[in-house]
């Protein structure tokens, strides 16, 4: 579908004497969504008052279970294969690493009793503590868990790099332990990735090609997780869907697309401050109601404990403000998220979508763009406050090292006019423009007020949507040519972010789909890997984001928040910077 923009658009004569532009755009979205959706808006407006008369009367649970609805499914719990939200949620709550983030978003030992890193940079030892166990299960001989030793880790990161198998992360240690990449190629002849060392079942050493700052944020990753070689082998091809580990709750039962079981694990090592036994709560559940709508019911109603609001439920329990209308006896919590999202365009003339791109080969056009985006009116007035305008840089709000102190572009219609002209298009004559973006309703709306506000300097901007796996593709093969993109961090390290404006990191063999390119960020980003105290490498990250304003590859939109729904009776639990439910220290009243 290919929309123009609007032109022509009287202002209301009752309105609040904003800018022109603001009006524009206001009426335009306004318009937009009443014609669109107006019939799902009414009749969930009165379905809702509905479950408002019905809370007084709401019904909770008395067991000490957490319960969570997954609309979308799980693929598998593998966690070689687990590159996806709803995996990630059940494993960091029934599997381990050897660290990991805590709630402050501090990195931890966990399996790990301590640690060192050789002065170079390129030698990780690590001492297992020696009181974590695998899962009772039907896996081993007795059904009992045996204790955790290096070996299990060198199995499972070998697995990472078994191309035999349907890993997913192959990238992960390729390129960055010595021996992963010879192995990679071929497993069948060589038995062993050299740089994985068991020196003894308390030790286990990772030894590095070249220097990597952020390896230890990488070991965070489900790719880090330990599980038990026999359980792969009893389970064989259904180990994605029997998950043994060392974590807190331990796997139960799975009917696909209908419940998934933990329960707490009666064995686990771990305590809290105060010296009790963790975890506190029975277990979770998981279901798989696809209807945002009843899901919410349930939510109401106390068959669920969490639950994330869809775009319609948040416009209707929420005032202006964005703050909980006061007759929602529940929680509403809103928290920085690890994802920036941004426009950016193909740099490449050989890519199929780089041909004959005017926004690739034109800086100031670029620039002007960036300043023509009212980033604080799209916050307020098309995500409803869901969001926090992208004025600060690629790092979103929340990950170490984001500062408010780096200044990128804010709204400025003026000198976005002059850099248009000065890029060759003086008021926009002569230049049409289009933006793809994947078919996501809330996405559409943030488009189409792109285009009005593109089109208040002269730029005439068509947008069109595209299915979101054909979107996907298009950017990672080089074929889209200027479109709405965002990247969540995978783990807790700025270089996660920075990596993306790397040049050797062009798609399709690493994240940079935008084909950027400059020698002199390049240079930056390999010193960057190198240096292990954080402020040194936040200094050249701070020197990397001055060229990335100048050359303005993207034109970062809003940093995403994190909004979810709880029960009161709930408290403990949290969900991480990655967006995932953490459940270690969970309480239910």
């Amino acid at each position: 579908m290919v929309v123009a923009a609007a032109s022509g658009t009287s202002l209301n004569p009752t309105a609040v004497n904003f800018s022109t532009s603001f009006l524009n755009i206001t009426e335009f979205y306004i318009l937009l969504r009443i014609t669109r959706r107006y019939f799902s808006m009414v009749l969930f407006s009165f379905f809702l008052p509905s479950l408002i008369f019905f809370s007084c009367t709401q019904k909770q649970s008395t067991d000490k279970v957490f319960r969570y609805n997954e609309p979308n499914g799980i693929e598998s719990l593998d966690p070689i294969t687990a590159n996806n939200y709803p995996a990630l949620h059940v494993l960091i709550n029934t599997c381990e690493g050897l660290v990991w983030y805590d709630s402050y978003a501090k990195l931890e030992p966990l399996i790990a009793r301590s640690y060192e890193i050789s002065t170079d940079g390129k030698t990780y030892s690590f001492h297992l503590r020696g009181d974590v166990y695998f899962h009772d299960d039907e896996c081993f001989a007795n059904k009992k868990g045996r204790k955790v030793t290096a070996g299990d880790f060198k199995y499972c990161y070998e697995r990472v790099c078994d191309t035999r198998v349907k890993t997913r992360g192959l990238w992960v240690f390729r390129d960055k332990v010595e021996g992963a990449d010879e192995f990679s190629k071929a497993p069948d002849k060589i038995k062993e990735i050299k740089g994985f060392i068991v020196q003894n079942d308390s030790t286990f050493i990772i030894k590095l090609v070249e220097p990597f700052a952020p390896f230890m944020s990488i070991l965070t990753m489900p790719y880090g997780y330990v599980y038990p070689k026999e359980a792969v082998e009893y389970y064989k091809e259904n180990f994605g869907f029997h998950i043994v580990g060392t974590g807190p709750f331990k796997f139960v039962k799975w009917d696909i697309d209908k419940e998934l079981v933990c329960d707490k694990n009666p064995n686990y090592w771990d305590k809290d401050k105060e010296g009790n036994k963790l975890p506190a709560i029975d277990g979770f559940t998981v279901t798989f109601i696809r209807s945002p709508e009843t899901e919410f019911l349930d939510f109401k109603e106390g068959k669920l404990d969490f639950q994330k609001p869809s775009v319609d439920v948040y416009g209707q329990i929420t005032d202006d403000n964005g703050s909980l209308k006061p007759e929602y006896n529940f929680d509403l919590i809103k928290q920085p998220y690890l994802n920036t999202v941004y426009l950016t365009t193909n740099m490449n003339p050989k890519s199929e979508g780089g041909k004959n791109n005017v926004l690739g080969s034109n800086t100031k056009l670029r620039q002007a763009l960036n300043y023509a985006i009212d980033r604080e009116k799209i916050v307020k007035f098309v995500l409803k406050n869901k969001g926090i305008p992208g004025v600060n840089g690629p790092l979103p709000k929340g990950m170490p090292g984001f500062s408010d102190e780096v200044k990128g572009y804010t709204y400025d219609r003026e000198k976005a006019k002059k850099l248009l002209e000065e890029a060759g298009y003086p008021g926009g004559k002569g230049l049409t423009l289009r933006l793809v973006y994947h078919n996501d309703e809330s996405q559409r709306e943030l488009c189409e007020a792109l285009q009005a506000q593109f089109k208040d300097i002269g730029v005439n901007l068509e947008i069109e949507e595209m299915l979101g796996a054909t979107h996907r593709t298009g950017q990672n093969e080089g074929k889209l040519t200027f479109w709405r993109a965002n990247w969540g961090a995978d783990y807790y390290d700025p270089e996660n972010y920075y990596a993306l404006f790397y040049g050797k990191n062009e798609t399709p063999t690493g994240p940079n789909t935008t084909y950027y390119k400059n020698a002199k960020v390049d240079s930056l980003y390999e010193l960057g890997l190198k240096l292990t105290d954080f402020d040194e490498r936040m200094k050249v990250y701070r020197e990397i984001d001055k060229l990335i304003f100048e050359d303005s590859p993207w034109m970062i939109v809003y940093y995403n928040q994190f909004i979810y729904l709880k029960q009161k009776r709930v408290t403990g639990m949290y969900v991480d910077g990655l967006g995932i439910i953490n459940l270690k220290y969970c309480r239910i009243n």
